[in-house]
């Protein structure tokens, strides 16, 4: 069984040039495990970057539009399976239950909303999926000082939140793979 992995992540190139090699690595190392993509935006920016990547590896990406969004974009081209669905809710809904894990690249609101309903499925106990967040060039450290702040003011439970949300190096991501989702390939 191939692993169905969600990579969210930002539909702008960004500032940091640093983001389109962290993409290129990700990527390189993604289709080399034979992963399949969950893939919920637009292609653009750092999306369109992965997907072209990862398709032109043959990997298997699962592409969820919402409606609107697919209407924008009608000329996407980089999936193997196309779903629409009719808002954005249902689309996160359907990313997060056709999804074993979750990593998150640099990207934007959009991004950082999905982080958020991952997060907070799992507090709430609706889920038990892991998310990572790649942080190669340190973009993902704010998040995880607001996080650290909330957990020292009594907001968060920080060892609730750690069970299932890590802040990491690719190199360090590439591990925990290795050691938690290598059992679950055939």
């Amino acid at each position: 069984m191939n692993l169905n992995v969600a990579v969210f992540l930002g539909s702008k190139l960004g500032s940091d040039s640093k983001n389109l090699k962290i993409v290129e690595d990700f990527s390189e190392w993604f289709c080399s495990e034979n992963f399949n993509l969950i893939f919920g935006g637009t292609e653009t920016g750092l999306m369109l970057e992965l997907a072209k990547n990862v398709f032109k590896r043959d990997s298997k990406i699962i592409s969820i539009f919402n409606k609107s969004l697919y209407d924008e974009y009608p000329n996407s081209k980089y999936f193997s399976e196309l779903i629409i669905t009719k808002d954005l809710s249902s689309r996160n809904e359907l990313i997060i239950n056709k999804s074993d894990v979750f990593i998150a690249l640099p990207g934007g609101i959009g991004t950082l909303n999905e982080i958020l309903e991952v997060i907070n499925k799992n507090l709430l106990n609706e889920i038990d999926k892991k998310i990572y967040l790649v942080n190669d060039n340190f973009f993902w450290t704010p998040l995880e000082e607001l996080f650290k702040s909330m957990s020292e003011k009594k907001l968060l439970d920080q060892k609730k939140l750690k069970k299932n949300f890590k802040v990491c190096k690719l190199e360090e991501l590439k591990s925990e793979f290795k050691k938690n989702y290598a059992k679950n390939r055939s």
